[in-house]
């Protein structure tokens, strides 16, 4: 049973590798520097254009490109001059920061879209980050959840309850960017028991915790059940992956010469299967 579960943590490893990202909804803080190629400021980034004669009368935003995506809430934007050692971070007031492609799947649905949307740029306004110390003159700090929100449940749960303990509340219930939507709509993975719920409240903002539903449970659902957003296309890659790494490892993969002499082996339904399962995570890979 052990090697079992260690397969399938190397399933999902592979997921996480092939998207070039972890996928579960994670709570980050990242270094950026610019202006530059991740850091743009100027027209492409919104704001005013400086004229040639009139110079610029209105500061312009900065556009950040992070490392993970899709960015589901920008929580923090701290920037420092980056000739300035020690660092002297400087917390921008709230307001003055956003994703730039808010995700809209995991919000007020009836159970969560399997499509790939969502962002993995911000924008900053109000001129906090500008040219005035030339190219990479800023250190820039911003703390953000990402990604599916993603846990299993740490207790059994009866039928009728109306909230869920989970050991990961992260990205539950967060709001949408426009604020007229709280929380995540989910689903219980339990067999024929299997069920969507909306999430509207939870006990911290992430690891373990209790998630607050917008209605009471059908049906009783046993500890380890899983309690996700993820896309069934990402889920299916992960079998795929660890059906793959079961026949690859088992008794079915032999190695035997071929007509011409050179080897071949008798796995290729393992290759197969990781063809098919990188297909379907290949709209999710992080591309920057």
């Amino acid at each position: 049973m052990a090697e079992i579960w260690n397969m399938c943590a190397r399933a999902t490893a592979r997921v996480d590798s092939y998207t070039n990202q972890i996928l579960r909804a994670t709570v980050d803080t990242e270094l950026l520097h610019g202006p530059d190629y991740r850091t743009t400021v100027g027209p492409a980034s919104g704001g005013r254009y400086p004229t040639p004669y009139w110079g610029a009368s209105q500061a312009l935003n900065a556009r950040l490109i992070l490392s993970r995506w899709p960015v589901l809430s920008v929580t923090g934007v701290q920037t420092c001059p980056n000739n300035l050692w020690p660092r002297q971070w400087t917390a921008l007031p709230t307001g003055y920061f956003e994703p730039e492609v808010p995700a809209i799947s995991v919000y007020n649905s009836v159970a969560p879209a399997g499509s790939a949307d969502g962002g993995q740029a911000i924008l900053v306004g109000g001129g906090y980050i500008n040219w005035c110390y030339g190219r990479n003159g800023w250190a820039i700090q911003v703390t953000y959840i990402n990604g599916w929100p993603h846990a299993s449940l740490t207790a059994a749960v009866d039928a009728g309850v109306t909230s869920l303990p989970v050991n990961d509340c992260t990205g539950w219930a967060i709001e949408n960017y426009y604020d007229t939507y709280t929380g995540a709509t989910g689903r219980i993975e339990d067999s024929g028991q299997q069920e969507a719920f909306h999430c509207t409240a939870s006990s911290v903002t992430s690891g373990p915790g209790t998630l607050t539903l917008s209605a009471a449970t059908a049906y009783p659902h046993a500890a380890g059940t899983l309690v996700t957003t993820l896309p069934a296309s990402v889920q299916q890659a992960c079998i795929y992956f660890a059906t793959a790494e079961a026949l690859t490892r088992g008794a079915t993969s032999t190695t035997i010469h071929a007509v011409g002499g050179a080897a071949q082996s008798s796995d290729g339904g393992a290759r197969q299967l990781i063809e098919e399962g990188e297909l379907l995570c290949h709209a999710y890979r992080r591309t920057v």
